[in-house]
This record gives C-alpha cells, structure tokens and sequence, in this order.
C-alpha cells in the first residue's frame, strides 16, 4: 500500500485520479464548430459552462438545438412508420467513423421525406378506409335471407314497405337496421340496445368472415356483423344514436329485393377490387421511401444526435466578437492529443487565427476520473453508488475488487452453489461479444453487466465452501478424515495419566459429567472443518463458535485497513492534525478494544486447554464448572465494566493479575483517546483560520496603499475570470465543534455498531448452510425414504430439491448475501477513510452517440 502511495503521480490511473488540468481554449469563431467536433471524437475533454448566468432561451445556438429536435422528430416519425412497415424489422447500420453530412444538408431532405410520407400515409388511409367500408357492406351483402328473416316460424314478408332514410326496412310488420360492429364492442352494443329499447327488440349477430386491417395502427380487428329488429319510430332513433355512440356503421340491406341486393354486390366487389390495385400502388411508393429512409437513418440519426451535442457545448462557450473561449478540465496525460485536435480542426475550418490552449491555476476542485476496463468498471460503479471519490483521495474499488467477493463467499460458502454460480459467469464471459451484440431483457443485461465480479464471487463461494467442507448442504471429506468421536470418562480416567498418542479435550456440557475428545495422531484436519463434527451433538454450537469469532476478526481487520487508508490521504494531502489528532486516537480505540478481543481469539484458539486443566484442577472440589474455558464475551464486558475483575482461573494469557494490569492499560489509553479526538482539530482550525485572517488583513492594508494593482486587474476584465475570483467560506467554530463531536460519537459507537454488523458474516453463513440441509433432508433424502422402488418420489424430490436450490439458494440467497457484503463496503469499510463528495469526470464524447442512435424499429422498447 505505501509503495502504491509513494509512487509519482503519473502512474495514477485506479489508485488515485487521474491528474486533471483545467485548460483555457482560444479559438476564431469560425473554427469552434469543427473543434468542438475534434474534441468530441477525442473524447477527453468536459467543458465548462461560461455562461451560468444565462438562461437557455437567450443563448446563441438555441435555434440551431431547436432545428435538432425537430429533426429527431422527423426521424422517430420514420421509425414509427418502419415499425408498422412490413419487412423492415431489421435496420442495418453503417457504421463510420467520419462524420460526413452536416444538419444544414440533412434538414431540407428529412422535411422532404417526412412531408411525402405524411401525403402517402393520408391517402392510403383513406384508402383503406373506404375499401374496410366495402368489405363491410359485403359482408352483410353476402350473409344468408334467413339471417335477416328469422327461422321458419319467424316474421312473414308479404308486407315488406320502402326504406327509411335508406338504412331501415320492414320485414313481417318490423323494421329492422343492420350494420358493422368491433367483435369487442358487439356484446355491450346489444345490452345498451336492449335497455334503451326497454327490451322491445330483437338482435341477431354473426362474426365477420374476414379480419380488418385499421388505418391507423395497422393492426388486424375482428368485425360482427348484426341486426336489429324494432317496431316504433322511436328505438330507430335510440338505436340510430348507440350505433354512432359505439361507432357502429349501418348499411342499406333490403331483403326483398334479391336483384338489387346481387346489383349492390357486384359494383362492391369491383370497388374493392380497384381499391386493392390503388392501395398496392400506394404501397410501393412508400416502400421505396421506406427503403430509402432504413438505409440512412442510422446515419441520419447520429448526425443530428453530434450536431445537437456540439450546439450544446458551443451554448456553454464564451464569444468575443470573433474569438472563441472554452474552458474545460482533461487528464493532463492527454494534452498533447488536445493540443494536435486543436491544429486539425484549424486546418478543416480554414481558420486565419491560430489555436492555441493554456492552462489554469484554479482553486476548483477538479472532477475524479479513473481509467476502468471491463473487469474492473463493475467494481468501480458499485463504489460509485456510494460518492464519487474526492480528487486525489484514494479509491475504494482497488480493494472491494477482492474483498467484497470474499465478503459475499464467506456468507455463501458452498461448493455446490458457488459452482452453479461461477458457471453462470463464465457463459456470461466466453459469449460477452455474442450477447453484447443481442438485444437483453432488463434483468439477464444487469447480470451481464456484473459477470467478473460474479465469477469471483462463485470462485470465493467455493473456497469457503471447501473450508466449510459444504456442499448442498451436505458434509464431505475431500480430504480424508480424522479418527474422532466423543465418549464420556471418569474422574479417575481424567487423573491418570495419558499416553502420548492420545490428545484429550474436556468440556463440561452436564453438571458432574466429563466428555472427552479423541484424535488419533493429535494433528489437526488438513483443509478446512473436520467432517466429523457433523455428527456431533454440539454441531451447531461448535459452528455458532468458529463463524462468529472469525466474523469479529475479519470486520476488525478490514476496519483497520480503513483507518490506514485514511492515514495514506492525510499524508498524501498533508493534513498532519488528522494524522496526530484523526488518526492514531481512532486506531488506538479500535486496536486497543476489539483488537484486544481478537487477540484474545487467537490466543484462545491456540491455547491447549487440557494441559492448563491437568495442572489446575482439583480433583476433590466438588463440581467440575471450571474445567471451560473462560468466556471472551464475559470478559469483554468486563474490560468495559469492571476492568481488572479477572479470576485467577479465567485468564488467557500469561496470568490473570497481567491481564487485569494490561486491560487497566488498554481502557485507560482508550479513555485517553475520545478527548484526544475531540479537542485538538476545532483548536488548530481555529487558530489556523485566525492567522490566515491576520495574513489577509495586512495584505489589504497594503493594497490600500497601494491601489494600482487591483485596478489593474479591474481594467483586464476580471469579473470574466470566474477562476479567478473564488471567495472562502466564512468560518464558523460553532459548527467545526459540533461537526467534530458528532464525528467522535459516531466513531466510538461505530466501533461498537460495525464490529457488531460484521456478525452478519457468521449469520448468513450460517442460515445458508441451514437451510441447504433443510432442503436436502426434507427434499431429497425423506422423498428416497418413502420411494418402494419406483422412482416416482425420487423424481419429485430431486426436482423440488433443485428448482428449491436454484430459485432460493442461488438466487435470493445469494442478492441477500451480495446486498450484506454491499452495506459492509458501503458503512463499515468506506467511512473509515472515503469523503465521496467527489464530482465525476464527464467528457463530451461523440462515440456514445454510436449506440444512441442504433434504430428501434423491432417494437421493443
């Protein structure tokens, strides 16, 4: 870490930003169209806007952004009519890397197109229309009599009179309509129908032989077609009224006029035929336009997309007559490719004034910008969620690119589902640029996007997995197994003396009864937990034990490499009061209190507590309590509560008198720390701020003396330096104080709170490994139980068993793990050194237009 610290700032990419400059570009008017564009194809560069005080409707380039916009109005209008088109679901885009037309060439020609399309697009409409009207008068030209007559008992025809208004006719003493109706609409039509006619109706439906195709979104509609049968003057005016309400068309049919009805057929039919030959006329013109537009518009689009971006930053630009300033912040590794699209923009405008740039010196703070690629942008984008990184400060994504994965396998530690997991990935990897290329539902291009940092993740699952020794649940030995069980001795068992190749572990689960534990060789088990504490009683204890310490240990080391990343800033940016009164009060609270606990851990994993038990225990003292080990929990409580309360038999290390005298130690350094912490830093900002205002006050008594210089500076326009005159902050101790004490407070209970949420380690590691046995047990192997043979409950269970495990286990176990290993980044490792007050570095780059402007013309949004 000090190496990568020490190292010069050139070599800054990842670890800390890349060093930014703030340049100051002059240009002649002519050539800022053409080196905006450069610039733009560089993709290096984030201007400044010159101009805050102005609002968009008074800058000078407002009516050129509006010419944009409509013209991607025009061409989102071409790729409706290209969705709807048939045989244009695929756009080929020609991809270039020049940018050739100019919106002055492209706007009349998109006008030109938009306006013959809208023409053609009018008449076919039309058209269509009139031939839907045709083919719907032909379907009730073409339905049966009886349709219109009723059955054989129905109504007699024998006084059939004149139509009224040429739509109703009689039949048998009624009149009747019939006409053309949505098959949607057919049921509530006939309902209203009753209700208005208070039942004195009847109506009669039949579907239409054919579909419709509707003008005006070229879908196919169903059509019913119907009649009504009425008696008064009246319901012909109601039933007239809901056919227009529920846009129902009624046609003339008289049914007893069979020659006039076989006459009205025929001019129909040849309607619709010299519609169809109309319409398929009309249908190829706009097909060529079509043609012709699907082969540009992709060009098309990208052209207004980088004119609109390059209007927008020429708003963002200083004019002077005929000069140009731009003011913008880039890497200052990239200057020289700067300065070289400079002098080629100038040679392409034919500008007569040279370009040049300059660099600033400003008290802004410049934007943070981090070289990625595509392992490492995952990992960057889930810090910056959190805050951008303050300029210079160091960047969190160096090491969550390793912790959070070992995080999350901790938690997910299986062998099985880390597996599923990391095959997952690596498909993800080995066809990245086949699926980059195919359209992604939402939710599989989120898991796309985090493939690396997944296949870690999947590799870490099985790492801990194999520490574990888990496997869906289940207990294996990779590595043989240890000969070890439990059996109960006596007393006189436990005072003799026991030969060399036997190692004895005694614990006092019942009052007066002793266990001891049995290991062949005395070595312990090669990789990982013995299996064989699977089929022991105190199993889950034993887990509970091992993860929740080990928890405790990985949380504070983590925290601690925190608190010496932010030692690395306070160096690197010279703050040495953080150093003397930031750093080390917080590093001794934290060391000094749960890292003596996790010395207490280790010392208590290596101490051989059967020997200590040989030499200490009496025999003849009633009870056998003292014979465990003393209870860390208990003792760090009273470290807090009553330090030097230690037991003479329930020390750690060395005796219990050292102890209590280096607990007595550790809380006194301790006590002395919260102070150290709380005053110092509001004191030196104060005397600090009093001595620079001292400075400032005799450098205004000497420029009163002297008034030459600021009016000097008046005279050059320093009022258009926005740089250069930048006021500080007025300083308010009240609030240093409170921000201080709030920072200590938070710091001693976070010490607390986040030792305590790395616990969740211990949890989700657990619930996990649970709940895999609980879907083994209950899903597999009581299914195997219950099977007589046939297969069948095998079948069943092992299906229930894997879609539980991959819906439950690798799926939702394993967000919940993931969004824990996030908070444990985000709050217990990130605010021990990272501000995240930073502003991300946005250069103007054209190449994302590329993708922008890909045409959507397959209906999918």
């Amino acid at each position: 870490i000090f190496f990568f610290d020490i190292m010069p700032e050139p070599a800054s990419g990842l670890w800390r930003s890349q060093d930014m400059v703030l340049l100051q570009l002059h240009m002649q008017r002519e050539a800022a169209h053409d080196t905006i564009l450069k610039l733009g194809h560089l993709g290096c560069v984030q201007f400044r806007d010159m101009n805050p005080n102005t609002s968009a409707f008074q800058r000078l380039f407002t009516g050129d952004v509006r010419r944009c916009e409509e013209s991607e109005r025009r061409l989102r209008y071409f790729e409706e009519q290209l969705k709807r088109a048939k045989g244009h679901k695929h756009v080929t885009c020609l991809v270039d890397g020049t940018h050739s037309e100019t919106l002055d060439s492209l706007e009349p020609k998109l006008e030109s197109l938009e306006s013959e399309l809208r023409d053609l697009n009018s008449k076919w409409e039309q058209l269509l229309s009139q031939k839907n009207s045709m083919k719907e008068h032909s379907e009730i030209l073409t339905q049966p009599p009886s349709f219109f007559r009723g059955d054989d008992e129905g109504f007699s025809t024998s006084t059939a009179a004149a139509a009224d208004e040429g739509t109703t006719f009689r039949v048998g003493g009624l009149r009747y309509l019939t006409g053309v109706i949505n098959s949607d609409r057919a049921a509530l039509f006939e309902r209203l129908v009753y209700r208005a006619t208070r039942g004195n109706m009847f109506m009669r439906t039949t579907p239409a032989k054919e579909q419709f195709e509707d003008p005006a979104t070229g879908e196919l509609v169903e059509k019913t077609v119907f009649v009504v049968f009425f008696s008064a003057q009246r319901a012909f005016d109601k039933i007239k009224k809901l056919c227009e309400s529920m846009l129902a068309t009624l046609y003339p049919y008289n049914i007893d006029s069979p020659q006039e009805v076989q006459q009205t057929t025929l001019k129909v039919m040849d309607t619709i035929r010299d519609l169809e030959t109309t319409i398929k006329g009309t249908e190829d013109v706009r097909e060529d336009i079509l043609e012709k537009v699907k082969t540009n518009l992709y060009l098309w689009k990208k052209t207004v997309l980088i004119e609109k971006s390059v209007y927008d930053v020429l708003n963002m630009l200083a004019f002077k007559g005929q000069t140009v300033v731009a003011e913008c912040w880039a890497p200052k590794e990239d200057l020289a490719h700067v300065q070289t699209a400079l002098s080629e923009a100038e040679q392409t405008s034919g500008a007569q004034v040279q370009s040049f740039m300059e660099t600033i010196d400003t008290r802004d703070q410049p934007p943070t910008y981090f070289k990625t690629n595509s392992f490492t942008k995952i990992h960057q984008s889930i810090v910056d969620s959190y805050g951008i990184a303050r300029y210079k400060e160091i960047n969190p994504a160096v090491f969550s690119c390793m912790t959070f994965p070992f995080l999350f396998g901790i938690m997910y530690g299986d062998i099985g589902h880390g597996f599923i997991i990391t095959l997952v990935a690596a498909f993800f990897i080995l066809r990245e640029k086949q699926l980059m290329e195919s359209g992604l539902n939402e939710i599989i291009a989120m898991v796309f996007g985090g493939r690396y940092i997944l296949i870690l993740m999947g590799i870490f699952a099985i790492y801990t997995g194999f520490l574990y020794n888990d496997f869906f649940g289940m207990m294996i030995s990779p590595f043989g197994e240890n000969t070890f069980w439990t059996f109960p001795v006596s007393k006189e068992a436990w005072a003799s003396d026991c030969s060399d190749e036997y190692n004895y572990w005694f614990a006092n689960k019942t009052a007066g009864v002793l266990q001891a534990c049995k290991v062949n060789d005395g070595s312990p088990y090669i990789f990982g937990i013995d299996p064989n504490w699977c089929e022991t009683e105190n199993k889950l204890e034993f887990y509970n034990s091992l993860k929740m310490k080990m928890a405790v240990i990985l949380g504070v080391i983590q925290m601690s490499g925190g608190l010496l990343l932010s030692l690395l800033n306070h160096v690197y940016f010279k703050d040495m009061k953080h150093v003397w009164f930031g750093f080390i009060p917080e590093v001794i609270f934290l060391w000094f209190t749960f890292g003596y606990m996790c010395l207490m851990i280790i010392i208590k994993w290596n101490t051989d507590w059967p020997q200590r038990f040989r030499t200490t225990i009496e025999l003849d003292k009633p009870g056998v309590h003292y014979l465990n080990a003393p209870s860390l929990l208990e003792a760090q409580t009273n470290f807090f509560l009553s330090p030097g309360s230690i037991a003479q038999d329930a020390y750690v290390f060395v005796g219990a008198d050292f102890q209590n005298a280096v607990q007595s130690f550790l809380l006194l350094c301790c006590l002395l720390a919260v102070p150290l912490l709380l005053i110092p830093i509001p004191v030196i900002e104060y005397l600090h701020h009093k001595h620079t205002a001292y400075g400032e006050l005799e450098e205004a008594q000497r420029n009163d003396l002297n008034p030459s210089e600021p009016q000097a500076t008046a005279a050059t326009g320093g009022d258009e330096e926005p740089h250069e005159k930048e006021d500080h902050e007025p300083f308010d101790m009240s609030e240093v104080v409170i921000k201080q004490v709030i920072h200590t407070i938070e710091f001693v209970l976070g010490c607390v709170s986040n030792t305590a949420s790395y616990l969740r380690l211990w949890a989700l590691s657990l619930a996990h490994a649970q709940l895999s046995e609980v879907f083994w047990n209950f899903a597999m192997i009581m299914p195997i139980m219950q099977d007589s043979g046939s297969g069948i409950f095998c079948f069943l269970g092992f299906a229930v068993w894997f879609a539980a495990s991959l819906m439950v286990l690798c799926g939702m176990e394993s967000l919940s793990a993931f969004l824990h290993a996030l908070r444990l980044h985000w709050v217990e490792f990130q605010n021990k050194f990272y501000f995240g007050d930073g502003t991300q570095f946005v250069p103007y780059n054209i190449k994302e237009f590329h993708e922008m402007a890909k045409p959507n013309v397959s209906g999918e949004e």
